[in-house]
């Protein structure tokens, strides 16, 4: 029976899990016995845990979403826990990071081993102010097959996950269905089905997921609902006809300016003067070819 998590510190000592729901889940016999881990601060696993995860081919929206979710965590004591992957994970890990909160790191390969390589300084942060955890040995490399694997260390550690943005068959899916196997809640964001990155929580929404309308429907899941006040950030709405014309026709998805221009009858300047101005007052951003809500 596994009773406690090892790390391994250059003072070698190992920290205790007193979290019994977790401790049931760890001696599943697809655990592992131990955890190794790294990093300054091992009360992140004494606070409440919330695993938000995702798409690495995430949109602006989603990466966003996933930004202001981690922030709202941390903001409310509450440890993030993702996968340090491209995508959902980092932005999650980073806006929990932004926010001043604690965040947990788990890996697919050795703690020596920084992968994807351009989130050297993610994981450096993520040190800093949290844990990064995993079940390999130093020098495992990352081979695609552990990643599905070590999902399921995600929804352990966590006592509720949030699906932001997931594929119909991407390795969020099995976060969730693992968490929902632990007896974890699972959260997932709606999406357009226009939006492909959106097809795996709208199935998980028909699965039994329950929808996050709003950052603080966390705090149901805690067992903390009402204490902390939540709601997306938005910036103002424009007074300009022009830009309100522009954002009615886009009505929350992605659209090439090709197509804004065959949906708003207004000349080509003052198309581009309203794009502008919506760019700049952070209602939009042009990313990928396309004009992208905020």
């Amino acid at each position: 029976m596994v009773t406690r998590l090892s790390h391994r510190w250059e003072r070698g000592d190992a920290f205790p899990v007193r979290d019994a729901d977790l401790l049931d889940v760890m001696v599943d016999a697809r655990m592992p016995r131990v955890l190794l881990g790294e990093g300054d601060r091992p009360d992140a696993f004494t606070a409440p845990r919330v695993a938000i995860v995702g798409t690495r081919a995430a949109t602006p929206m989603g990466l966003a979403d996933a930004i202001e979710i981690g922030a709202f965590c941390a903001r409310a004591g509450i440890t993030v826990i993702s996968g340090l992957a491209i995508g959902i994970d980092g932005a999650a890990h980073t806006g929990a990071l932004d926010a001043g909160g604690l965040t947990v790191g788990v890996v697919a390969t050795g703690l020596d081993v920084t992968y994807p390589r351009r989130h050297g300084r993610l994981y450096e942060r993520v040190r800093e102010q949290g844990l990064i955890v995993g079940e390999n040995d130093y020098g495992t490399q990352p081979l695609p097959w552990r990643f599905p694997i070590r999902n399921r260390i995600i929804a352990a550690l966590a006592d509720a996950v949030v699906v932001v943005e997931a594929t119909a068959s991407g390795g969020a899916r099995i976060t969730a269905n693992d968490a929902a196997r632990f007896g974890r809640d699972v959260y997932a964001l709606p999406g357009s089905r226009r939006n492909p990155a959106a097809a795996g929580c709208n199935a998980l929404l028909l699965d039994g997921a329950k929808p996050l309308l709003d950052p603080s429907d966390i705090l149901f899941a805690l067992g903390r609902g009402g204490t902390v006040e939540g709601g997306w950030r938005a910036p103002p709405p424009p007074i300009d006809p022009d830009q309100r014309a522009v954002l009615h026709a886009l009505a929350g998805d992605a659209a090439s300016i090709e197509e804004i221009e065959r949906r708003v009858r207004i000349p080509v300047d003052r198309l581009g003067a309203a794009l502008r101005a919506l760019e700049r007052g952070a209602h939009l951003e042009r990313k990928r070819g396309l004009w992208w809500p905020r």
